[in-house]
């Protein structure tokens, strides 16, 4: 297959843009019934009761339940998915608070009511009596206070190491310069413009369906199953359409037991739709790290050594994805630089704050911020271009870690093309004539700036893939496979790989992977992985189905398997004496996708700025991003995706915050609060795919995280930039205009060493 053009058009569109698209909150059962859940409105405390009398009373409620309600699944828990530890296991979280509530938003009762509204009127009758006692927000406090789970000796459950090289203290001792910082990530969460919800129906036999499940549905059905104690044959999980997920949605919550549970419970379909003040409390939230970090260099401007201890603030519970973004945060802080030395330590700390889960780009984002501005302030440090300090430190040669580090390694082709890659981009960037046509402006003139990052981003996690694909009669084919769609054009990427494979039109092709009771098996979309796994199962699905179609041709006509003639789905005799096709024999084919490892890609984003330096607004110009994707099947859903995920970060570097209080009370539940880009927020993006291939039939890698993760790095790099010395200063995010102004306003001189002083 060639990318010679933008591709198809993507074939999700149509139902979406004619209003003929159906979300969770358009699918209604007949006898359905609406819960509503009620949530703690303090963050840490001793849960004395929970009184049910009155939201019991009310006309219109078929039950009110706490924790001590729940026969059955009273001493359930929602599992680990990936990336548990000894400790994570001691703090999962139940469906209902069982004697302690952690944080603001835990569900500590749930209302079912013959309307949404009556649940809601219910909901507010529930008294919860809670001894409050004081929250741990912050991890590095956290990190040796009492645990918060009585279970538990510390609240640090999980520790993850990644290093490399010589001894880091010997080479740290040796570099001309050491500069020292502690760089803050802040806490913000993913924000699909839909919400969660669930519709739970139970069938004469016993049978669960729920609809609103996403992103790993297999995982949930065998979770559920477990948590329900019913054959997994038992539960079905039914995809609809889905309005963003960027991770936070498809994960196992407690609605995702809750609501089924109520169901078998009331013998009624009952239906439960998240509003978005509680998603801002109950859905994952993301981000949030703090890095003590120091990074050396020799006076040419050769990074040396990098070491860091990181504390990331997980929150009440370890959900699903387990401690995945301390994980990654550790692995991904080296980056894409040839190091002499790294030494990297990550704690994932407990604290009293809605759960921490993946989103896109997870344990991505953060280090890149932390390292990328480590670079700048070695150029600073030393004088140099930052531009030429990365292109001096880029690893040019394949280099391995030690064998206890977790560190992701480019591949060999991508390695060897990111020094010309950069250098492309810094073209396409203008990044020499901004640097030289740099004017210093007056006391209440703009400041202009422009900032460069480099990262990797990991992808196209297996294990497997099983993709089948069904010859219709009608001349169409039905391809079977066991991922999700969250709006990342998955059926017309699918479709296309088959429809080129096979060699027919795409709009003879429909996928279907919604319903586990159709597709027995699958690991879902995350990670970059769909089209690198699902869509080498497809290929080879559709390979299955050429052979099968040139053996049954051969039997059918009477001749050898070389006299058969295989052109798209037409199935012929050599000599033209004899036709079928492949519907007409009703074929089948599977493909299985095996994969062991990991993609790692180059990316290189550059950011201009402007900042008012009297206000310390920071309005993003142009953003500059180039990431490797091996090759793009189709051009236009890649570049999509690439500034889709830039926008994405532009939000979360300049605006999008989730601040709590001293008492742990959140202060952004609205819109109101919790800013989001619009157009006019958003810079000029220009984004490019590079195509250097992968190690897969197709050579392709993940597109949908790539573009975010540079984007908090080279815009806080570009607003140092433009601050000039006071720029030094710049650790945190958002570079909100509060933030911004207080480092115009005042400066401290941070940790920096030359040898002798180290």
């Amino acid at each position: 297959m060639r990318a010679d053009s933008a591709g198809p058009l993507r074939s999700e569109d149509a139902p979406l843009v004619t209003g003929r698209g159906r979300f969770i909150a358009d699918i209604n059962r007949d006898g359905q019934v609406w819960a509503r859940i009620v949530r703690s409105p303090v963050a840490h405390g001793n849960l004395m009761n929970v009184d049910l009398t009155a939201a019991r009373k009310v006309t219109g409620v078929l039950g009110a339940f706490s924790a001590q309600d729940l026969n059955g699944i009273a001493d359930a828990n929602i599992p680990v998915r990936i990336s548990s530890t000894e400790w994570a296991e001691w703090c999962l979280q139940p469906p209902l608070a069982r004697g302690r509530v952690n944080y603001v938003g835990e569900p500590v009762a749930v209302v079912v009511a013959t309307d949404p509204y009556i649940a809601e009127d219910a909901a507010h009758e529930v008294w919860a009596e809670i001894e409050e006692m004081k929250p741990l927000l912050d991890p590095l406090v956290a990190q040796s206070s009492p645990p918060l789970h009585t279970n538990l000796d510390s609240n640090v459950i999980g520790k993850r190491v990644a290093e490399s090289g010589e001894d880091i203290e010997k080479v740290l001792r040796s570099a001309d310069v050491v500069i020292r910082r502690q760089i803050r990530s802040h806490r913000h969460t993913a924000v699909p413009m839909e919400t969660r919800g669930l519709l739970s129906e139970v069938d004469s036999n016993g049978h669960v369906t729920v609809w609103g499940a996403t992103k790993v549905k297999h995982f949930n059905r065998r979770a559920l199953a477990e948590l329900l104690r019913v054959p997994e044959s038992h539960i079905r999980l039914i995809e609809t359409e889905v309005g963003g997920s960027f991770g936070v949605r498809g994960e196992m919550y407690p609605e995702d037991l809750l609501i089924p549970w109520l169901a078998l419970k009331l013998a009624r379909p009952v239906k439960w739709v998240e509003d978005r003040a509680e998603h801002f409390i109950a859905t994952n939230h993301s981000r949030e790290h703090i890095f003590d970090i120091e990074v050396g260099a020799t006076s040419e401007g050769r990074l040396l050594a990098l070491r860091s201890e990181s504390f990331s603030s997980i929150g009440a519970y370890v959900r699903t994805t387990g401690i995945k973004v301390t994980e990654l945060s550790v692995a991904h802080l080296a980056g894409p630089y040839s190091w002499r030395a790294v030494h990297a330590v990550g704690h994932a700390v407990l604290t009293n704050k809605t759960p921490m889960g993946t989103y896109r780009g997870p344990g991505e984002v953060e280090p890149t911020f932390a390292r990328e501005r480590m670079v700048d302030e070695i150029a600073r440090e030393l004088g140099l271009d930052p531009a030429l300090v990365r292109e001096r430190s880029l690893a040019r040669d394949r280099y391995e870690p030690s064998a206890s580090s977790a560190m992701p390694l480019i591949d060999e082709a991508g390695q060897r093309a990111a020094p010309g890659r950069f250098q492309s981009v810094l073209e396409r960037a203008r990044y020499s004539q901004h640097r030289l046509g740099k004017k210093p402006a007056g006391e209440s003139g703009d400041l202009y700036g422009i900032g460069i990052a480099c990262y990797q981003d990991e992808g196209g996690y297996g294990p497997y893939e099983v993709a089948r694909v069904i010859a219709e009669p009608d001349g169409f084919f039905t391809i079977l496979v066991g991922v999700a769609s969250s709006g990342q054009g998955v059926k017309t990427t699918l479709g296309q790989i088959f429809a080129e494979t096979i060699g027919i039109e795409p709009d003879r092709v429909s996928v279907n992977h919604h319903d586990t009771d159709v597709i027995p098996e699958g690991f879902g979309a995350f990670a970059s992985r769909t089209t690198v796994v699902a869509g080498n199962a497809v290929a080879l699905a559709a390979e299955d189905l050429r052979r099968n179609a040139r053996e049954r041709g051969a039997a059918l006509f009477g001749v050898a398997e070389s006299e058969v003639i295989i052109s798209g789905d037409e199935v012929t005799e050599r000599n033209g004496a004899q036709s079928t096709s492949m519907g007409q024999m009703e074929l089948e084919g599977l493909g299985r996708f095996d994969r062991e490892g990991i993609d790692v890609s180059f990316g290189i984003g550059v950011a201009t700025v402007r900042v008012d330096r009297s206000t310390g607004q920071v309005v993003a110009l142009r953003y500059v991003v180039g990431c490797d994707v091996g090759r793009a099947v189709n051009p236009a859903i890649v570049e999509g995706q690439i500034v889709g995920a830039a926008a994405q970060g532009v939000g979360g570097a300049l605006l999008e915050e989730l601040p709590y209080d001293e008492n742990g009370q959140p202060l952004a539940t609205s819109f109101m609060d919790y800013l989001m880009p619009t157009l006019s927020e958003l810079p000029f993006i220009d984004a490019f795919a590079f195509e250097d291939g992968a190690n897969n039939a197709l050579g392709v890698k993940g597109a949908g995280e790539a573009g975010i993760i540079g984007v908090a790095a080279a815009m806080g790099n570009a607003v140092a930039d433009a601050l000039g010395d006071q720029g030094r200063a710049l650790t945190t995010l958002p570079l909100s205009p509060e933030r911004v102004l207080s480092l115009t306003k005042s400066h401290r001189q941070p940790n920096a060493s030359r040898p002798g002083e180290c």
